[in-house]
């Protein structure tokens, strides 16, 4: 019997084996190698493409599913990619694989994927590809979607300024670091288009036409409204090369405020962070989908990515710096350069000691429940005076309503809460049936109905109700009923938990008065609403009747505009004869005056040439007022020829001008970098020498005069400026600056006839720009225009 045993246990045995190795061999022909190829536009060690393939390499998981992942670097960032390397780069390769069959190709960057456009049906025919790292946003319309499928790289730059707008709410100016190259222009392009959504924020961009060194005293003196935005910086005006490490931790550095930008590999060198584009993240979302075609799907029903595929990520030490808290950061970002608290370095340590502690205090639970169940056994009939003791202690003190029912309506336990809000005493309600005295008839029925449905379902029952009070009075409450089930299912006691809601129903009244207010407002509006409007057709039927007169009137100025434009051509030719005829006698008188005091100043005494050199003085100013009066004529008719003009050159060309200004004077002349302008450079000449000269005239006062050409951007507009340290004047009288022939000092003080500065006003005007002064006596004068930006 025991041998028949033992032969059916080997029988049984070896059966199992047979089995077991039969499966394993199945498994392992289901789970055959599956062959990858890499291709890489660029090259190993560069940071982009080797984050790529370490997140390629982290998803795919090679060793645990059985995959041979071979990668290649095709070198065409410092190699190009010309006609004669892309030859190359196929024999190679059609060499290299000629035996080898692959079942996926994952491409990164652009030209690894128009190699395989090219060529792929040669090397490696009807081989699914997946791509990543592409910046052609058709590529969806170029590429064979059969075969090819994978991501677009999109920045999430929109992504990134909102939410450094939430993290910084008080911001009035975003500056951005974005240089000239290609990629620079095509990011600066990308950042345009966004910012009609931040029409109140000002822009500024700092681009390769500065210094290092400028570049880092322009965000160190950054006010506190302004934030920094990280684009893409390699060269300075000095074509100086700076990798991303250097570049960014100089600015981040250097910038008193905080940094943002969009991609991950400057995340550790001075950036706070942001939507951020990674390589390594890149490189998982393009493995998942090529695991997707690995496990049965077509490429063609995977739809290609052109959403953004980033993470919020942050630096923990710039956060730190600019007083960011972890709970301000959307959910699920990632922070690095965070120290590790205690908890993440001992977390097997204090898991170990919490798993003892609770193996502890379940084995005492356990022995308590022993001793428990012993004690029962022991005491009997007192358990349930001791369970009702226990409850009683708990529901005591509860801020709640809490009582403790049975089926036939007593009460056996309730708290003061529950008694307050009743007006009964404990005492009383322990000998009443409280489902007559306490609930109103219009609630009996319902009440009944909760109660079946709670021995129906045997759970806890929560509705709303009244109480009727001892003095009468009715109270609304919500009510939770639980029960309590015996051995033999039948209902042994109630839990009533009771929440006086008096407030809460006064509440929802108000709302719904309200509500009904609101209404009524609304309803008086609409009406308001259909009289404007009719109001507003029957002024839309006067607008075109007024439209028509318009259009009358406009041919009778027309008509008026060729009589004027006459008249001025008469006024001209007059300007001129006049001018003429008044410059011969001042000739005479001038001559004549200089005769005298050369031929004749022997006979005359001092008080006769002192009167004669005041004629002089007279008739030499009356010409000079003439020639102003002239030029006054001349700024309002003067053809305007507006182009971008090159606003430093036109400065420094008006400086050189008035070189014999400066002789024997100690002036420093400062020009700052000024944008371009669109304007008749002749003119903006005009009110350059104008302002320059007045700055020069009102500085002789000082020792050492300073004088300053700047331009700044407010509300949107480039406002471009002049500072001296000179006289200054009262502001009371700036309504007379500009006023042909005002003078705000005397004559004797300083030369002048009064028409510079309405010669200014009169050309900025025509530009379509305004000006305005700020001055203070015996500290200087600043004069503001503003002219039409490139």
């Amino acid at each position: 019997m025991n041998i028949k045993r033992n032969i059916k246990f080997i029988m049984i045995l070896n059966l199992s084996v047979f089995i077991f190795l039969l499966n394993s061999f199945l498994f392992a022909q289901e789970n055959s190698t599956k062959n990858i190829l890499v291709l890489n536009s660029y090259h190993k060690g560069f940071l982009w493409t080797d984050n790529i393939v370490k997140g390629i390499e982290s998803a795919l998981e090679s060793e645990k599913n059985n995959i041979k992942l071979s990668v290649e670097y095709m070198d065409t960032k410092t190699t190009g990619y010309e006609t004669e390397y892309k030859k190359q780069l196929y024999d190679l390769y059609k060499y290299k694989y000629r035996n080898r069959k692959f079942d996926l190709i994952i491409s990164s960057d652009d030209n690894a994927l128009n190699f395989l456009r090219e060529f792929h049906q040669d090397l490696f025919p009807g081989v699914p590809i997946v791509f990543c790292g592409v910046n052609n946003l058709n590529i969806s319309n170029m590429i064979d979607r059969k075969i090819f499928t994978g991501i677009i790289e999109l920045h999430s730059v929109k992504g990134t300024i909102d939410l450094a707008l939430r993290l910084h709410p008080g911001t009035r100016q975003i500056v951005f670091v974005v240089e000239n190259s290609p990629t620079g222009t095509y990011l600066w392009n990308q950042i345009k288009g966004l910012l009609k959504y931040y029409e109140d924020i000002r822009t500024t961009r700092i681009d390769n036409s500065l210094s290092m060194e400028q570049i880092e005293d322009k965000v160190r003196k950054l006010p506190d409204d302004t934030i920094v935005y990280w684009g893409t910086l390699h060269r300075d005006k000095f074509e100086k090369y700076y990798a991303f490490e250097e570049g960014a931790s100089r600015v981040s550095k250097a910038s008193s405020r905080p940094m943002y930008g969009h991609s991950v590999q400057i995340l550790p060198y001075g950036i706070v962070g942001g939507k951020l584009l990674g390589g390594f993240y890149h490189g998982q979302i393009v493995a998942e989908m090529a695991q997707r075609i690995l496990m049965g799907e077509k490429a063609l029903d995977i739809s290609v990515l052109t959403e953004p595929q980033t993470q919020y990520m942050f630096n923990y030490e710039q956060m730190q710096r600019f007083g960011i808290n972890t709970s301000d950061l959307p959910e699920g970002s990632i922070i690095i350069n965070k120290p590790s608290s205690f908890y993440e370095e001992n977390k097997i340590l204090i898991w170990s000691v919490i798993a003892f502690v609770v193996l502890q205090i379940l084995i005492i639970i356990g022995l308590i429940m022993n001793i428990t169940k012993r004690k029962k056994a022991e005491e009997g009939l007192t358990e349930s005076l001791q369970r009702e003791r226990f409850w009683a202690d708990i529901i005591r003190n509860a801020s709640v309503g809490v009582a403790i029912g049975y089926p036939d309506g007593r009460l056996g336990m309730c708290n003061v809460a529950y008694q307050k809000i009743t007006g009964y005493s404990e005492k009383k309600l322990q000998t009443i049936d409280c489902n007559k005295i306490l609930t109103p008839p219009e609630w009996e029925e319902s009440e009944t109905d909760k109660l079946q449905e709670l021995h129906r379902t045997k759970k806890s029952v929560q509705y709303e109700k009244e109480y009727i009070r001892k003095d009468g009075s009715r109270v609304p409450i919500e009510l939770l009923v639980h029960p309590r089930f015996d051995s033999n299912g039948n209902i042994e006691c109630y839990f009533a938990f009771v929440i006086d809601i008096t407030e809460r129903k006064n509440t929802e009244e108000e709302l719904t008065k309200h509500r009904e207010h609101l209404e009524e407002l609304i309803n008086e509006r609409t009406v308001e609403l259909e009289e404007k409007t009719k109001k507003i057709e029957e002024s839309q039927q006067a607008l075109t009747y007024l439209m028509e007169d318009v259009n009358e009137s406009r041919a009778e100025l027309d008509v008026l505009n060729k009589q004027l434009q006459a008249a001025n051509k008469e006024l001209e030719a007059f300007s001129y004869s006049v001018s003429h005829d008044l410059r011969a006698p001042l000739r005479n008188i001038d001559g004549f005056s200089q005769i005298l005091l050369e031929d004749y100043s022997d006979i005359l005494d001092k008080q006769g040439q002192h009167y004669l050199q005041r004629v002089r003085a007279g008739t030499q100013n009356m010409g000079q007022l003439i020639d102003d009066m002239l030029s006054l004529s001349r700024s309002g008719r003067h053809h305007m020829d507006k182009k971008t003009i090159n606003m430093e050159s036109i400065v420094r060309e008006v400086y050189n001008s008035l070189e014999n200004e400066l002789k024997d004077r100690k002036v420093d002349l400062v020009v700052h970098e000024c944008p371009p302008a669109i304007a008749d450079s002749h003119l903006v000449k005009i009110v350059f020498t104008n302002l320059l000269t007045n700055a020069l005239k009102f500085t002789r006062i000082r020792e050492h005069a300073k004088i300053e050409t700047s331009s700044m951007t407010e509300d949107g507009h480039t406002v471009f400026f002049i500072k001296d340290n000179g006289t200054g004047f009262d502001m009371k009288y700036a309504d007379k600056l500009f006023i042909p022939f005002q003078r705000l000092h005397r004559a004797e003080e300083f030369e002048g006839s009064g028409i510079g500065l309405a010669i200014v006003q009169r050309i900025i005007h025509r530009h379509g720009g305004r000006i305005w002064a700020e001055s203070e006596i015996d500290v200087g004068t600043t004069f503001y225009f503003t002219l039409p930006r490139s």
